[in-house]
């Protein structure tokens, strides 16, 4: 199989690949520091004896953005799939962002991830196959004074893969999305979190497992939709005096 890891240098995104190419994938990596991915394809190839293309860029909702990924997945073949599991965050997200801030995590988070799946879907959609995995974060099951723009992007994100999904619901093209609680990432590095941080490896695995199968939206870590089910069920009275 060929497949796009969009976001792929580090986190859940390295682990992700890393599994893929275990499992004799070819694969195209897209992040955005070339010495990275020089160093990260070279460990694949040498390691797995598959085909790896890599592509440095930031992901931006503009044409030659997209064009340049399409073209280096042209060098692969017919591309299979399409992860996503790529964002952008800052600690300083708190509503009065300047324009460019903003602007960078809605083209990570959302805007760039749509442009892309625009530019593959509809040759899956004559195929009438294919898989697309999207990432969302527990940060966005309901709006609070951090993470704003980030939480947005990431709510948006999430109505898009619901529409993707019944956009192919006639077809075999799986379309999965993730909801994800905390990683040991270098986000997460030197926190003090309220619940436990499971290792991107761990995550990696149990969505390999999965991309045969068609069952819409999961957490992981399963234990999330238990939080995330209380956190919206909270009365506003009660909601608006938590800090977290």
């Amino acid at each position: 199989m060929n497949y796009i890891v969009v976001g792929a240098s580090a986190g859940l995104g390295r682990a992700l690949a890393d599994k893929l190419a275990e499992s004799g994938n070819n694969l195209l990596i897209v992040a955005s520091n070339e010495e990275d991915l020089q160093a990260q394809s070279a460990d694949l190839r040498i390691r797995h004896s598959v085909r790896i293309e890599h592509k440095a860029m930031r992901v931006r909702c503009d044409e030659n953005s997209v064009k340049s990924i399409v073209e280096a997945a042209a060098k692969l073949g017919e591309v299979d799939g399409i992860f996503f599991p790529m964002g952008y965050s800052r600690n300083d997200d708190d509503g009065t962002l300047k324009s460019e801030d903003i602007t960078r995590i809605i083209d990570s988070n959302l805007a760039g991830i749509v442009a892309i799946t625009a530019a593959f879907l509809p040759r899956m959609l004559e195929k009438g196959e294919g898989l697309l995995v999207f990432f969302g974060s527990v940060a966005a099951e309901r709006g609070r004074s951090s993470n704003i723009a980030y939480a947005a992007a990431k709510r948006g994100l999430q109505s898009f893969y619901e529409s993707i999904r019944h956009r192919s619901s006639s077809t075999n093209i799986r379309v999965q999305y993730y909801q994800l609680g905390y990683l040991k990432t270098a986000q997460t590095f030197g926190k003090k979190l309220p619940f436990p941080a499971a290792e991107p490896e761990q995550a990696a695995a149990y969505i390999i497992s999965g991309i045969a199968k068609n069952f819409g939206q999961k957490y992981f870590p399963w234990f999330w939709q238990y939080i995330c089910l209380a956190l919206r069920m909270t009365p506003w009275f009660v909601f608006k005096k938590l800090k977290f």
